[in-house]
């Protein structure tokens, strides 16, 4: 976890040094496979992601924090001992990574407005769960602590007029726990919350001046008040030219 958190210092030191560049904030959300050794589990993932430099509106460096969390799937249970069975009932993953970013076209700011772009980032994460193996002395943990380097990428698309992106994913495991797991590998579909694809229309933009309008509207006004008047006096038979 040192190196999780040596990961968000460097990159939060490198955010406040460039404060002279435009910035942006975005999210996104979505559900996250994860599988390694022994091992494989579903999730509900968020991930924000600070646009720390813009290039342009179609290119970006950011941070970005990624979080999953759900349920472990049970896929090679190989002990017969109800003791060890208790301790499976309630499988849990957790995942977390801090990165640093490049994104180009979609997605890449919150008003990129381009149909197709891509990401590629490099980060620290931690993997935390337990996994469905034999527990007997010698042979490989119930629980799963992996950390180490991750590199991911992002293919953004178009779903109408919403983004959404996937996003395959491995980390590299340096923890001495599980020495079995050598990596784990991610596979995630998120959904680009307020991003669009197509550039919005703008309003036409007034001709002339507010007080012409109104003034137009008033003028409406005083002719179909005329025009009443002129119906009225033509049904009483006034002529047109009397006053009331």
């Amino acid at each position: 976890m040192k190196y999780l958190y040596l990961t968000l210092i460097v990159c939060l030191h490198t955010t406040l040094t460039v404060t002279a560049q435009k910035m942006s904030f975005q999210s996104a959300v979505g559900t996250g496979y994860f599988s390694g050794y022994h091992h494989s589990a579903l999730g509900f993932t968020y991930e924000p992601r600070f646009n720390f430099h813009q290039f342009s509106e179609k290119s970006a460096l950011s941070l970005t924090g990624s979080w999953t969390m759900g349920p472990s799937i049970n896929d090679d249970y190989r002990t017969q001992q109800p003791k060890y069975r208790e301790l499976l009932s309630f499988p849990w993953m957790m995942d977390a990574v801090a990165a640093i970013n490049y994104s180009y076209g979609n997605a890449a700011t919150p008003k990129s407005y381009q149909h197709f772009g891509y990401t590629l980032g490099i980060g620290y994460g931690s993997h935390r769960a337990v996994r469905k193996t034999d527990p007997l002395p010698g042979q490989d943990s119930l629980y799963l602590q992996a950390h180490g380097l991750v590199l991911h990428a992002l293919f953004n698309f178009p779903v109408g007029n919403s983004s959404w992106s996937l996003k395959p994913s491995y980390m590299f495991n340096f923890g001495r726990l599980n020495k079995d797991v050598k990596g784990i590998f991610g596979m995630s579909l998120l959904y680009n919350i307020g991003v669009h694809v197509n550039v919005p229309k703008e309003p036409p933009p007034f001709r002339h001046s507010k007080q012409y309008y109104k003034d137009l509207n008033q003028e409406a006004r005083k002719r179909k008040w005329e025009q009443y008047q002129e119906r009225r006096n033509k049904r009483k038979g006034i002529p047109a030219d009397s006053t009331l």
